[in-house]
């Protein structure tokens, strides 16, 4: 018997087992809080730990075990009597894309009938950037990046959402976790998610900010399960994406000698002068172009963050470092963030979370600051600096002397001195929501108050620091010393501090539930308030004799200065009511209707108040039965359209009262033997302005096939822009005899266009897996309605056409023969001679004319158009990513010095500027004798009028495609870091802007309009790893 009873128990351990395995994502890391069951018997089963690891029992080794988790595709493995058993989950991407965060909440991509475009943190992160805008590019359909500079703290991208629907801001409205804040701030690696609104069924929420679209970022939050530590890493070099390749030395003595002759005049760089100079010490042959730009820029970014949590509290805490050092000398950005995101459960319906995070910033410059068109930018000193000339002389920089100012590029970013911006600010959140989910009556209903508070503080310190160089002449061909230009002999010493803060309060009311198993109804209402203030304080001294330490107090005298101290203040504050109204019916037919009510102090209190609604209407038709039956490979289909409302208060404040303004320090007025500061109207009061308004129209669909394998998203909209404030321009006060600038609602202007997305993906039992997502967006405005002045030249009447379109005279050629010279019309500024450029008289009255005959010859400098290809390739922990974008339907001018319509030169269209230096292709491709089929005119070294203004000649192409973003990683196997204590390690290289296709290669196809010595745009190299504990 006990031998029978022995026998039993060994059959009964035999059939027991204990199972370990792990449970990892595609890319090798563990997935904690993942569900393992056994099938058929859910009374056995254990979630994931922080590390994917877990440990169960089974009844019988012939068990079945099922393996899932959100947003993941659920595995059935058989155990087979094994001991260990892992499973590799892939994303699900129906499930992914289900929760989409929206205006004050979040809805079911099911369910949601306005237009939003949504990136993942993955996503943004796939190639190391220093801020949000800029890894935004190519990834948001409808959304349009265009970064104009390369210079650190500054080399953020502008956007706007669907083009532009008003000649004032058309800048989106941009929140962090429910709040208006700046986005470029943030640290990328604590954003969750990033959710633009297009239509007005998704922004008319925000009412008077929501016209031109809405940004909202989603940082993370905690999670449940053992504290999980990550570090993310990263190392950058930098190179400029593009530069015109200028003379060296002997070629620009011989192109130089030959513009002289072709303009009839004596070489100037003889053999005679060149020997002088050698036996003088001050020749050399210098590539300052070289000598100013560093061989690479350096930044590196470091963070590390700590998530965890259980079922009653959950955290986030993040701390990053960035620091970033441009190609320039003494160009720099530093950011530190801090964050610390909490939500807890408090009691069974009550619970709280809230969200603290900090930064501070430093950016440093030269003391001659890197600003387009400034004669005494570093960059433009570099290309127009003579490359026959030493760098140093008698112990001094040796420059050289362009008109009356002497420049030396190396010095203006060594010795100039300093323009240093620090700020520093803290930003705070917490939601309180109550759950009245425990009475049967109220089962759905929450509410809540949400407050907010920003506090920031920054200070500008600028130093422009007196120093001594040689500047060499080009007419007596000596070099002397002199004192830098543009600086006050004393140095002088600027300094401004600004500070302020905000305060937000919402409380709200929100109710979802469903009846019937057929209608679901949510529903959100709230009041909120905002109040902020801003002030700020500058001073300014000259006199200083020593780099440091400086400030206001060690300064000697106020000399030359009007105004020695200043400043200004601002109180602002609105209030809103807003609500939202959502209906669905057995998960096939949708509506909703969506308000605000907005109150601004910018407006009289008789027009004080705007009410934007929005209507929209969807229809799921792969949920109607005939359908499933005609199409069973269609996953999804949803028809939508909504149609709405938004304002804008885009005016200056106070219109509506009288203001003042004082005629100090310029003059006073003597009585009684005392001067006394007076005061005059400066303004009319305007008590009639009112919210522009734009009125939006969408419609679209949503499509997946295949088991979600294909994906197709469209929308169409157009957007109708009334009561656009415009100013019209005025000289002087009422009180002294003249008229100011006067406002009113008089503009309007549409603007239309589509989205398509396409995205495709697989994955395959080899381990092999793949995506594809294409976008490709228009949007193109008309100006319906605009106020033109009397003596507006009629070029700039421009009714009909885009806004930022390029006017200028329409070229027709370049003149070959004394003939077409003189039955040419008169020409606008200049000699006319062969090689000229020559202009259709567009009025045909014998005279060209910038008032008459300019037309419009090129785009916007913002593309109409953009597309972008999203590419990823892997093989088990092996992947590879790319993003190809790029941009088209646009133009940018070359002769954009001031962007003015007049006598338009740049180092891009005038060789030889003041005797100064040229680009290669300028004077090879110019007109000679030998080169009439030219493709710029005549070489010279004068000053010609003609060929400078803005025309159609200059007009390129700016459409463009580049490899945006390539990176190639590794996760390592899991098995190699068991004993290690690591979870999960992947390494990565990458670049981005890698390769650029355009019509002009010498420049970046995003420079800007006023394009003289910008910062260039950077290639960029990294190296990164991301470590999980």
């Amino acid at each position: 018997m006990f031998a029978v009873l022995l026998m039993g128990t060994g059959i009964t351990v035999a059939q027991q087992l204990s199972v370990s395995g792990r449970v990892t994502g595609a890319e090798g890391g563990g997935i904690a809080g993942a569900t393992v069951v056994v099938k058929g018997d859910n009374t056995r089963g254990t979630t994931t730990d922080s590390q994917g690891a877990y440990t169960l029992e089974v009844k019988s080794g012939n068990d079945i075990l099922v393996f899932s988790f959100i947003g993941y595709k659920t595995v059935e493995i058989p155990v087979n009597n094994r001991t260990t058993v892992n499973a590799s989950l892939s994303e699900d991407a129906t499930e992914m894309d289900e929760v989409v965060v929206v205006g004050y909440g979040t809805q079911k991509k099911q369910f949601l009938v306005g237009s939003v475009s949504s990136v993942s943190n993955k996503e943004l992160l796939k190639a190391p950037m220093t801020n949000v805008s800029n890894m935004m590019t190519g990834k948001l359909p409808g959304v349009t990046s265009i970064q104009r500079s390369g210079q650190p703290g500054s080399d953020q991208a502008s956007i706007l959402v669907r083009g532009s629907s008003t000649f004032n801001d058309s800048s989106p409205l941009c929140l962090v976790d429910g709040v208006e804040r700046m986005i470029n701030t943030v640290n990328p690696n604590d954003i969750a998610s990033i959710s633009i609104l297009k239509d007005a069924a998704t922004s008319a929420i925000y009412g008077v900010r929501g016209a031109n679209g809405v940004i909202l970022i989603t940082t993370k939050s905690g999670s449940e399960g053992a504290t999980q530590i990550s570090y993310d890493g990263s190392v950058t070099f930098s190179t400029n994406t593009a530069l015109p390749e200028f003379l060296n030395a002997q070629d620009y003595i011989g192109w130089h000698n030959k513009a002289r002759e072709m303009d009839g005049l004596a070489p100037v760089w003889t053999d005679e002068v060149i020997a002088k100079m050698k036996a003088d010490g001050t020749y050399g042959e210098t590539d300052w172009v070289d000598l100013l730009f560093k061989n690479y820029g350096f930044t590196h970014q470091h963070n590390i963050s700590a998530t965890g949590g259980n079922d009653r509290i959950k955290h986030y805490t993040s701390v990053g470092l960035m620091n970033q050092d441009g190609i320039v000398p003494n160009t720099s950005y530093k950011r530190f963030n801090i964050r610390s995101n909490i939500d807890a459960k408090i009691a069974r319906n009550l619970s709280f979370s809230m969200n603290v995070s900090g930064f501070r910033e430093n950016k440093n410059a030269p003391g001659y600051p890197i600003t387009n068109q400034y004669d005494f930018n570093p960059i433009m000193q570099a290309f127009y600096a003579l490359p026959i000339i030493a760098p140093t002389y008698k112990g001094l920089p040796q420059g050289y002397m362009n008109g009356s100012y002497t420049q030396q590029p190396v010095a203006a970013v060594e010795q100039s001195g300093y323009i240093r911006d620090t700020r520093w600010q803290f930003e705070g959140n917490a939601k309180l929501e109550y759950d009245f989910g425990s009475i049967e009556a109220l089962q759905g209903l929450k509410a809540g108050v949400f407050v907010a508070y920003d506090y920031s503080n920054s200070t500008n310190r600028n130093f422009n620091r007196s120093f001594n160089l040689m500047s060499f002449s080009s007419s007596t061909f000596e070099s002397t010393q002199v004192t830098a230009s543009g600086i006050n002999l004393l140095s002088s010493f600027s300094k401004s501090a600004s500070w302020g803060d905000s305060f937000t309060v919402r409380p709200t009311i929100t109710y979802e539930r469903e009846f019937g198993g057929k209608h679901n109804v949510s529903a959100l209402f709230l009041y909120e308030q905002k109040k902020g203030y801003s002030d700020t304080m500058t001073g300014r001294k000259n006199g200083y004799y020593a780099d440091y330490p400086v400030d206001l107090s060690l300064g000697s005298t106020w000399e030359g200065i009007d105004v020695p101290v200043s400043g200004s203040f601002s109180d602002t504050g609105i209030a809103s009511f807003a609500g939202r109204i959502s209906y669905a019916y057995d998960r096939k037919y949708l509506a909703e209707f969506t308000f605000r009510a907005d109150g601004s102090y910018k407006f009289a209190p008789h027009n004080r108040w705007g009410f934007f609604p929005s209507v929209a209407l969807g229809w799921v038709v792969s949920e109607e039965n005939f359908f499933k039956k005609a199409l069973p490979k269609v996953d999804f289909l949803k028809l939508r359209a909504s149609y709405g409302e938004l304002g804008a208060d885009d005016t200056s404040a106070w219109l509506y009262m009288q203001s003042y303004s004082t005629t100090a320090p310029s003059f006073s007025y003597i009585v009684g033997g005392t001067g006394h500061t007076a005061y005059y109207t400066s303004n009319y009061v305007y008590d009639n302005l009112t919210w522009s308004r734009t009125h939006s129209f969408n419609v679209g669909f949503d499509l997946s096939v295949w088991e979600g394998k294909l994906g197709v998203e469209f929308d169409w909209f157009y957007k109708l822009t009334d009561h656009i404030l415009e100013q019209v321009a005025g000289s002087y006060a009422p009180s002294l005899g003249g008229n100011v600038p006067s406002y009113m609602n008089s503009g309007k202007m549409d603007n239309r266009g589509f989205e398509l997305v396409l995205k495709h993906n697989n994955h395959f039992s080899s381990g092999w897996r793949y995506s594809l997502t294409g976008s490709l967006s228009w949007a193109r405005n008309k100006v319906l309605a605009k106020h033109i002045s009397d003596d507006h030249p009629m070029y700039r009447a421009i009714l009909g056409q885009p806004i930022g379109s390029v006017y200028g005279f329409k070229a027709t050629g370049l003149f070959q023969t004394e003939e077409q010279i003189a039955n040419a019309p008169t020409a606008p500024s200049g000699e006319k001679r062969l090689g000229d450029l020559m202009y259709a008289d567009i009025n045909g009255d014998g005279k060209i004319d910038s008032s008459k005959d300019f037309v419009k010859i090129g785009r916007s400098y913002t593309p109409e158009m953009n597309f972008s290809l999203n590419m990823e390739v892997a093989y088990k922990n092996l992947y590879l990513t790319a993003l190809w974008q790029g941009a088209a339907l646009c133009s940018y001018q070359l002769s954009a010095a001031y962007n003015s319509g007049t006598f338009d030169n740049t180092m891009y269209t005038r060789p030889f500027y003041s005797s100064g230096n040229a680009p290669y292709y300028l004077v090879e491709g110019a007109w000679r004798e030998d080169n009439r089929d030219a493709e710029y005119p005549r070489l010279s070294t004068v000053a010609n009028g003609n060929n400078a203004w803005p025309s159609s000649w200059w007009v390129k192409n700016g459409a463009y495609l580049r490899l945006k973003n390539l990176q190639i990683g590794y996760t390592l196997p899991q098995h190699l870091l068991n004993k290690t204590g690591i979870e999960r390690v992947n390494i990565y290289i990458a670049g981005t802007n890698l390769l650029t296709f355009s019509a002009f290669k010498y420049v970046d196809p995003e420079m800007p309009s006023v394009n003289n010595g910008y910062y260039p745009q950077q290639r960029t190299y990294s190296i990164g790893v991301n470590l999980s504990f």
